[in-house]
This record gives structure tokens, sequence and C-alpha cells, in this order.
């Protein structure tokens, strides 16, 4: 039998932990799902993800839900990013059940990026901000 090892992704686990820093979080869901044109599973799913980063002590500052991925800015406090998303994508599974989905609702990681000055951290929110008018889900 051949052993397979998955590629790591993370950075070294330290950087995560870093109080004050902001990170970018994409996570798409499970095979591209669009779960998200629910609008109020959208509104509870949301709900909980800005919930459950401030339970972690973290702040979720600008999301967009779109219909198969979210885009979340995630400044970090007493929680680490990961077990952040972690907790965010546990708890919202739950919500999508709730809401009658089953299995898994998201991808098995999240793609993130370390925001280091103002300038990226504006241009970052822009891109969250305008990313459904760029995929044609609303004129502005």
């Amino acid at each position: 039998m051949e052993v397979r090892w998955r590629k790591r992704i993370r950075l070294p686990e330290e950087r995560y932990l870093a109080p004050g820093r902001v990170w970018h979080v994409t996570i798409g869901t499970a095979r591209r799902m669009p779960v998200f044109t629910d609008h109020d599973l959208a509104r509870v799913v949301a709900g909980e993800m800005v919930e459950r980063c401030a339970v972690r002590g973290a702040s979720l500052e600008v999301y967009c839900l779109m219909p198969d991925h979210a885009h979340l800015i995630v400044k970090i406090g007493g929680a680490g990013l990961v077990d952040v998303m972690r907790d965010v994508k546990a708890r919202t599974t739950r919500v999508w059940w709730a809401h009658g989905g089953s299995g898994v609702l998201w991808q098995r990681s999240f793609y993130d990026r370390g925001m280091r000055s103002k300038d990226e951290y504006e241009a970052t929110v822009r891109y969250v901000v305008e990313n459904p008018v760029r995929a044609g889900s609303v004129e502005d």
C-alpha cells in the first residue's frame, strides 16, 4: 500500500497566534456546493461566524458569503486563527444541518493571507466587498 503525505500548507503555528494580526481567509464549500444561494441560511451562518469569532476573542471585521465560498477578514485576539476557523467551520456546519443540509459543509482547509499594511488591508476589504459585483451577483 502506498502512503501519500498531504502537503503542509500552513505557516508555523506561532504566526497564527499573534494578537492583533489581521488575516484574509477564504473557505470553500465542500464540492463547491452553492449552499449560500439560500438567503435565510446565509444570514444565520453569517451571524454564527460573527458570534464564534467573538467567543474566541477574535473580531470578524468584514465578511462576504458567496454561493460556494466565504471571504472573511479576521483580527486575532485570544485564540489563534486556526482554532478560530476550526470553531467557525464546526458551528456553521451545525447550522447547515439544522437547515436540512447533511454531511460536510466546508472544504477540509482554508486559504489565509496575513495583512501587513494599512494599504493591503484597505485593498483586501475592497476586494471582499466588491466580490459579488465582480461575480455578477449584484449590480452595486
